[in-house]
Formats: structure tokens, C-alpha cells, sequence
């Protein structure tokens, strides 16, 4: 019986409605992306432009193919299980058991439906049936936190759970379902995204990796999204991002502000590189801090048109954690980082959904 209703900690009603298949293929080399709903890899969004007020040129950035280290140089914490923690734990699984309620109820056919993902969605997939009897739904009967991880800076990052769930019929026409096992919750919300294996003794999905190609499409829209809000046309609007949570933040703020848009009406940057030169990262989890090499040519015209072009280089560090990836520190002078030190990664790393 563990194995048959275990997939329902994986889907927790096969014994109740069928069942369950035989979970996919083995996992390839690279981990599943995390069960945290995640937002596209993109440029952060910047103010939209009234149509009569003229924009600068979209910057392109070119990211060297070059091979670079993904170290695991990180380390999650374990943190106090208190009544915080098991409050938090409680309700990711509650929205897990939700979710499950809901797939199953509209029929339990689109895969699409489920946010969760590699061996473990397929096996929730392959083994949750629709309700044929009655209409049921999923309860916690106990919950217990086996391990509470946050990052080095405090943010949530894992936590491990024994739950025994029931599977009610809504009516209590029918006896309840049990069945008890474990699940693993990742990120600062705590969702859901994998499960126990009893058949193999391991976790279905396991640690998660983040590749080398998916480091490099978040540089290239993280940094040009960065250098447009420096780049302006006559007449082109004033546009910022970011708060002055952190000291990095107050120094860029500050910086940009020191631009003089009379002096130079029109700065542009072009043929802008960047390297990467490694991404640091945790054994358990993809998040991690990415160092960037920024080199190309800052374009300027004055009042009269001429053009000026001056190089640059520049260092960055870009976070990968519960939002989209954004530069949380930079050298725009060779060795002085603008944070002072201070990356306050606890104000930007925070799931804001």
C-alpha cells in the first residue's frame, strides 16, 4: 500500500482511484527546473514610453560561449523549526494538496495543469486519477518538519516534510484514504517540488543545477536591460528601477543621477561583450550569484552632434534567486565594488508574486 498511495505524496490517491503508472524514464543528467512557479528569464520591466516621447536604441549584448564554473562555493543553514516555520511548511502543502484537488477535479488530463515538474510531475501525473464516486478532497492529518534550510542571508531556501494526508470524500460517504510519506518544499514561498521514492530510495527529481545556457540567457537580458537605463536620446524619458533598499542601489541611483543629460543629450552604449566569469551556487538548489565582465563602447553626442566614443569596462553580480535574476552589485571603477561590501541579498531576494 506505501508504494501505490505513496505516489500521491507523490499524487496521493492512486490506491483510492487506481492505479498509478509507472513513473517516467530516468532523469537525464541535468535536473528539472524547480517546482517554484518561475518568471520568464527577461529584462526587468522598465515604465512604458508615451508614443510621441523618443526612445533609445534596444541594446545588444553579446555573451561569450566560453566555458565558465558552476561552483557549488554556497551552503544552506539549517534554521530554527519553530511555529513560524511549521506554519509556512503547512501552508506550501496545503497548496500543493490544492492544486492536486483541482487537477483531479477538472478531469486530471492536462499536464500542463500541475506546477510540478521532471520524475516527480510525471509520476503525479501518471498517477492521479479523476474522482469516479464522489467528489473528495485532499486534507493534511499531520505534518511534521524534518529539516528547515534558509540561505546565508536568511531567505527561505528548503525544507523537508513527513505528512500523512487524507483523502476525503467531501460527504464522508466514504471511508478516508491515508497514507503517510515525504515531501520536500524549495524557495521563499516553500512550494512543493519533489517527493520520496520509496521504490528507490532516493528523491524522485533530487538536487537541482542550473545549466550553463540558462546562466547565459539571463546575462544577456539582465545586462541589457541594466546599461539601457544609462542610454538616452533628446528628448527620451528618465527611466529608473530599483528602490534604495540596499546600499548598492543607493550608490547606482546616485551614479546615474551624476549624468549630465544637458551635457550629453544623446549616450548610447554599442558593441557591448559579456563574459562570465563564474557562477557560485548551492549543492540542494539552482539559485546562486553569477560574476560578469562588461566591455564595449559608450557612444556620446553633445549639443552640436559630435560624437564621442569612449570604452568601458565593467564587473557585475547577478542574482539567481526568487525573482527574476538582477545585478545586485557592480565595479564601474576597476576595484571598487558600489555596494561597499554590503550585497544585502535578504532585501532583493524575495518572491514579490
Amino acid at each position: 500500500m506505501k508504494h501505490a498511495l505513496g505516489v500521491v505524496l507523490v499524487a496521493l490517491i492512486a490506491g483510492a482511484c487506481g492505479p498509478s503508472a509507472p513513473p517516467s524514464a530516468s532523469a537525464s543528467a541535468e535536473p528539472s527546473a524547480t517546482a517554484e512557479p518561475t518568471v520568464a528569464i527577461s529584462a526587468a520591466p522598465t515604465p512604458a514610453a508615451s508614443s510621441k516621447t523618443a526612445q533609445a536604441s534596444e541594446i545588444t549584448v553579446a555573451v561569450s560561449s566560453a566555458p565558465f564554473p558552476l561552483e557549488v562555493t554556497l551552503a544552506l543553514r539549517s534554521a530554527p523549526i519553530d511555529d513560524e516555520a511549521t506554519v509556512l511548511v503547512r501552508s506550501g502543502v496545503t497548496r500543493y494538496l490544492e492544486m492536486l484537488d483541482h487537477f483531479r477535479a477538472t478531469g486530471a488530463t492536462n499536464r500542463q495543469a500541475l506546477s510540478v515538474y521532471g520524475r516527480f510531475g510525471d509520476a503525479v501525473f501518471n498517477g492521479i486519477k479523476s474522482s469516479q464516486d464522489v467528489e473528495r478532497t485532499f486534507v493534511i492529518g499531520s505534518l511534521h518538519v524534518d529539516r528547515y534550510l534558509v540561505k546565508p542571508w536568511g531567505t527561505r531556501a528548503m525544507a523537508e516534510v513527513t505528512v500523512t494526508v487524507l483523502d476525503k470524500a467531501v460527504n464522508g460517504s466514504l471511508p478516508d484514504q491515508t497514507e503517510t510519506g515525504r515531501l520536500r518544499l524549495v524557495g521563499d514561498k516553500l512550494f512543493v517540488s519533489d517527493a520520496w521514492d520509496y521504490a528507490s530510495g532516493r528523491w524522485f527529481n533530487g538536487p537541482e543545477a542550473m545549466t550553463a545556457a540558462e546562466v547565459r540567457d539571463a546575462v544577456t537580458a539582465t545586462t541589457a536591460n541594466h546599461l539601457s537605463l544609462e542610454s538616452w536620446v533628446p528628448t527620451s524619458a528618465v527611466v529608473t528601477f530599483g528602490d534604495e533598499s540596499t546600499p548598492y542601489w543607493r550608490a547606482r541611483h546616485a551614479y546615474i543621477a551624476s549624468l549630465d543629460r544637458t551635457a550629453t543629450p544623446w549616450r548610447m552604449f554599442e558593441d557591448v561583450k559579456a563574459s562570465i566569469e563564474r557562477y557560485e551556487t548551492f549543492s540542494e538548489i539552482r539559485d546562486g550569484l553569477a560574476t560578469v565582465r562588461l566591455n564595449g563602447t559608450i557612444v556620446t553626442k553633445d549639443p552640436s552632434g559630435k560624437t564621442s566614443r569612449t570604452p568601458f569596462e565593467r564587473t557585475v553580480r547577478i542574482l539567481f534567486g526568487n525573482w527574476i535574476p538582477e545585478i545586485v552589485d557592480e565595479q564601474i571603477t576597476p576595484g571598487v565594488w558600489l555596494s561597499g561590501g554590503d550585497l544585502a541579498l535578504a532585501l532583493r531576494d524575495v518572491n514579490t508574486a
